[in-house]
C-alpha cells in the first residue's frame, strides 16, 4: 500500500527551518500542480523548499560567475558555486526562492551528510535513482514535462538525477544510524484513528451509461434495450459521448458522492444489472446501467499496519537526522570564501 499521508519528512531532513515556517503540508499545498511533485520526492538539496520560509528571496550569484568556484570549506572540504546556484535554481520552482546564503547553509549540511554516508559505508545503486526518477516522470506526465520544468529553471535532467541520488542518500543514511525508530503500538493505533478518512475507500457504482440530447431519444434507447439490443452495440450506436461510447458505454467505477444529484437520486435502489433513465442531468439526458456495487469500506488496522509503521518509521528517522545534522552543523570547522 502506497504511504498513508502525504509529503516527505526527508525534505527537512537537513533541518534548515525557521521558527516561523509554515508546515511542509501547506507549502506543497501552494506549490503549482506541475512543479508538486518537488515537495514530496526531492530531498538532499531540495531541502531548499524547506528553508523557503526562512525570509525574502534575493537573486542568485551571477550565472557568468564559474560554477567551480570555492565558496565555503567544510572541514576542508569544498563547497563550490555551482552547487549553490543549483539549490537556488531548484527553489526557484517553490513559493519562494532560497537566498545564496540560505543555499550555501543548505550545502554545507549536505556536505556534512555526504561524509557521514562515506564514513557508514552507505551508497546508493543507480538502479534505485533510475527508479525513483521513473516515478518523477510518471508522476509530471512524462520526461518531456520534467525536462521542461526544470529547464523553466535552468537545470539540466543529470543535475536533477543528482538531487534524487542525495535524497535518496539522505533516506538511507538515516535508516542506518537510526534503525531502532520503530513506532509504538499506541502511535500506530493513534495515527491509524487520525488517518481513518485516507483508509477509506468511498461508496461506488460501476456503470455503464449512454448519453443523448433529447429525452424522447432516451426512451428510444430503453426501447432497444428492451428489444434485447445489448448495452455495448446500443451506447456504440446512439451515445453522445465518445470516451464512454467507444468501450460500449462502460464508464467504470465512480464514486456515488460525485455523482450528480439527478443520477444519484435515480440509482438509489437500483440492483445489479438494472438500467436506469433516461435521467436528465448537466443539460443531457442518460441510460444507465449498473455493472456492480460497492460499498464504502476502511482498510482495518491489521492491513494497513505495515504501511503506517514504514510511515511512521521514516518520520522518526527524519526527525532523528535532523537533530543529528545540527549537532555535526555546530562541530564543523567552516571557513568562507576561497
Amino acid at each position: 500500500m502506497a504511504p498513508i499521508a502525504r509529503g516527505n519528512p526527508f525534505v527537512t531532513a537537513l533541518g534548515v527551518r525557521c521558527p516561523t515556517a509554515p508546515s511542509a503540508r501547506r507549502r506543497e499545498r501552494r506549490l503549482p500542480p506541475s512543479t508538486r511533485w518537488l515537495a514530496v520526492l526531492l530531498v538532499g538539496l531540495a531541502v531548499a523548499l524547506a528553508a523557503a520560509g526562512c525570509g525574502g528571496a534575493s537573486p542568485a550569484a551571477s550565472p557568468s560567475a564559474s560554477a567551480t568556484a570555492v565558496v565555503a570549506h567544510v572541514d576542508g572540504e569544498a563547497v563550490t558555486r555551482g552547487e549553490v546556484e543549483r539549490a537556488v535554481a531548484l527553489s526557484r520552482l517553490s513559493a519562494k526562492t532560497l537566498t545564496f546564503k540560505q543555499a550555501l547553509e543548505l550545502q554545507i549540511r549536505d556536505h556534512l551528510l555526504r561524509r557521514e554516508a562515506a564514513r557508514l559505508h552507505v551508497t546508493v545503486a543507480d538502479g534505485a535513482v533510475a527508479a525513483r526518477l521513473a516515478q518523477v516522470k510518471a508522476s509530471v506526465g512524462g520526461l518531456s514535462a520534467l525536462q521542461s520544468s526544470l529547464s523553466s529553471v535552468g537545470l539540466s535532467i543529470d543535475s536533477y538525477r543528482q538531487v534524487v541520488r542525495d535524497g535518496l542518500l539522505a533516506q538511507a543514511v538515516a535508516a542506518r544510524r537510526f534503525p531502532d525508530a520503530a513506532p509504538s503500538e499506541a502511535q500506530v493505533r493513534a495515527f491509524y484513528r487520525a488517518h481513518r478518512a485516507d483508509l477509506t475507500t468511498p461508496a461506488a457504482l460501476r456503470l455503464g451509461e449512454i448519453v443523448v440530447k433529447t429525452k424522447s431519444l432516451g426512451q428510444a434507447v430503453r426501447d432497444r434495450l428492451r428489444l434485447g439490443y445489448s448495452f455495448a452495440e446500443v451506447a456504440r450506436a446512439y451515445s453522445m459521448n465518445p470516451e464512454s461510447a467507444a468501450p460500449g458505454g462502460v464508464l467504470g467505477w465512480v464514486a456515488t458522492a460525485s455523482l450528480p444529484a439527478p443520477i444519484a437520486h435515480a440509482l438509489a435502489a437500483a440492483p445489479r444489472g438494472a438500467v436506469v433513465g433516461p435521467v436528465e442531468a448537466v443539460g443531457v439526458w442518460h441510460v444507465l446501467k449498473v455493472l456492480d456495487r460497492r460499498a464504502a469500506h476502511t482498510r482495518p488496522l491489521a492491513a494497513a499496519r505495515p504501511a503506517i509503521v514504514a510511515q511512521l518509521t521514516t518520520q522518526r528517522q527524519a526527525a532523528m537526522l535532523s537533530a543529528w545534522l545540527a549537532r555535526a552543523r555546530a562541530a564543523a570547522q567552516v571557513t568562507l570564501g576561497s
